[in-house]
């Protein structure tokens, strides 16, 4: 059970025993919604400002048809009696708000019956930690406690992250998350972590021993009250809890573009602390897949689950990107089709998510669709970041080019390719890709024309044709070799000649 992506609401796996069995997971990271009444984007890389980014997510919760059933029974079972009570606490705090946009209570509920099966996957010597904000800290913090026990919170752990932002204007400026982290029982996973001295000289360390190493000379008393002197090795200040590790910036080279996303380090620190080389690691709200990236860095398996049918091809090129050793092959995706027959039921039964597999599964670098829309996206369903290497004085260079994708479940006209030809065109594209079912191809193939453009090596059409059949068979579209790799990655343009 290693490198698995699931395509779905964790709800659902976590209540699967066969999925994840009993005590079989060593530690859980979540970062999941904070109940931030905030709409989130996918990533976007158009140059094409009038195009709108596609919602990721919209963290805003309002009480539902059903909700009341699921608050009864988790009134009825004693385990979980103590979750309900909490809930409708809240609801009473809401007040008018409890029926409506941006409930609380309606928030805790979906959280409770998610962060409830946890306990069962988490082994007894297992960790899990809850990334969030102010937004509902304090209510998550008595979620926990109902769960795992108001004596198992190990730490609030503060991610100092620095500011970066909007200045606020009647407030102070927020520069850290919260995050909690309980255990299962007191036999739990630790390994002591330690970060740099702030003293990056080591002055203090002036001494050397028998063996060459550096240490400083330090006054201990005993519990007799006797002083002595001991020694104390460079090894590092062991890590407090408050983890200073700044945001990304906009253009740090691991930024995906997703929203909410966290660094590396963060999930390098937390990984390192509660869980050793080759335990498991969930993460069950998984988004770009941080920390299953820090997991596989780490010598760790790892399983990640989310909705979107685009954040798990995000994920796996993101994985094949960082590890030579890996393949798309060795990372196993399940909720998203397999077959030519469910790929045509994805088709007609839900466009949108049929759009999001497919980009995914195409190494798209975003999506979207034009303001206010729900129909024609002028010709754009996803762009394709793409080094390209060409020929510049004698010297090969790598220069960023841009692919646009676009997606036909149904009957593709030739009215379908002469709008994306025309897109590529507007855009400053170099290449336009119509992705549908094979039956539809001839149509591409007789409307596409014969331009083409070049790199250093060879030639590629213009707009070209590419099936469902092809991509769930593994196979690629007439791209350079570049395609689907990122500068910063496993390899870059440059790195290949």
């Amino acid at each position: 059970m290693n490198r698995v992506l699931y395509a779905a609401d964790c709800l659902n796996v976590l209540y699967d025993t066969d999925k994840l069995p009993d005590g079989s997971v060593d530690l859980i990271y979540l970062d999941p919604p904070f109940n931030s009444n905030s709409a989130y984007n996918l990533p976007s890389k158009s140059r094409d400002r009038s195009l709108k980014p596609v919602e990721a997510f919209v963290d805003t919760w309002t009480w539902r048809a059903g909700d009341e059933e699921r608050l009864r029974d988790l009134e009825k079972n004693p385990k979980t009696r103590p979750l309900a009570t909490i809930v409708k606490f809240a609801r009473e705090i809401d007040g008018v708000r409890a029926t409506q946009r941006n409930s609380m209570a309606a928030y805790l509920l979906n959280m409770a019956l998610r962060l409830y099966p946890m306990k069962r996957v988490l082994k007894d010597s297992g960790s899990i930690y809850l990334h969030c904000d102010p937004f509902a800290s304090h209510y998550l913090k008595l979620v926990l406690d109902g769960i795992f026990g108001r004596s198992n919170l190990r730490n609030e752990v503060i991610w100092n992250k620095g500011y970066r932002g909007t200045p606020r204007k009647r407030r102070f400026q927020q520069e850290h998350d919260t995050v909690f982290f309980y255990t299962k029982s007191d036999e739990y996973t630790w390994n002591k972590t330690y970060v740099e001295y702030k003293d990056q000289s080591l002055s203090r360390y002036n001494k050397v021993d028998e063996e060459g190493r550096r240490y400083a000379r330090i006054k201990r008393r005993r519990t007799d009250g006797t002083v002595y002197y001991g020694r104390t090795y460079p090894q590092g200040k062991l890590q407090g809890d408050v983890v200073d590790i700044p945001t990304l910036a906009a253009t740090a080279i691991e930024r995906l573009g997703y929203p909410t996303q966290k660094p590396l380090a963060l999930m390098e620190r937390i990984i390192e602390a509660s869980s050793n080389e080759g335990d498991l690691v969930l993460d069950p709200f998984c988004g770009c897949g941080t920390t299953v990236h820090a997991a596989e860095k780490l010598g760790r398996k790892w399983i990640g689950i989310d909705i979107s049918r685009f954040s798990t091809g995000l994920i796996r090129r993101r994985i094949v990107d960082n590890f030579a050793y890996l393949n798309k092959v060795d990372i196993f995706i399940e909720g998203t089709p397999e077959t030519v027959a469910q790929a045509r039921d994805l088709a007609r039964h839900d466009k949108f998510e049929f759009e999001k597999w497919v980009c995914g599964a195409m190494d798209a670098n975003g999506m979207y669709r034009n303001p206010g829309e729900k129909g024609a996206d002028g010709g754009v369903d996803g762009v394709v970041e793409l080094p390209v290497i060409r020929e510049a004085g004698g010297k090969y260079v790598s220069e960023t080019e841009y692919v646009i994708i676009q997606v036909k479940g149904g009957k593709v006209s030739p009215d379908s390719v002469k709008a994306l030809s025309e897109t590529v065109r507007r855009l400053g594209a170099i290449a336009g890709i119509l992705v549908c079912f094979k039956d539809q191809m001839g149509t591409v193939e007789n409307q596409r024309g014969q331009e083409l453009w070049s790199d250093a090596y060879k030639q590629y059409p213009v707009i070209q044709g590419f099936s469902i059949e092809d991509l769930l068979a593994g196979e690629r579209p007439n791209l350079p070799p570049t395609w689907g790799l990122r500068h910063g990655g496993r390899t870059s343009a440059v790195g290949l000649l």
